[in-house]
């Protein structure tokens, strides 16, 4: 099966405060020269969202987050 994702969502619990003194107010994007490298390992686990005519969004138990310097 092929997959293809333009976006996830990450739920932080710990570091979520010093993640977010690093992010613009409101809901504005970080520069390109800014953005923070990750690696996310994780399992599928459920549907979260209804098929919008584009997408369907689905739930991922994340096992491990692995931030990467620049």
């Amino acid at each position: 099966m092929k997959l293809h994702s333009k976006f996830a969502i990450l739920d932080v619990q710990h570091g979520r405060k010093a993640l977010a003194k690093r992010m613009p107010r409101g809901s504005q994007h970080l520069a390109m020269d800014d953005r923070i490298p990750v690696t996310i390992t994780g399992f599928i686990s459920h549907r979260h969202g209804a098929d919008d005519g584009v997408s369907i969004e689905f739930g991922v138990d994340v096992e491990k987050v692995e931030v990467h310097d620049k």
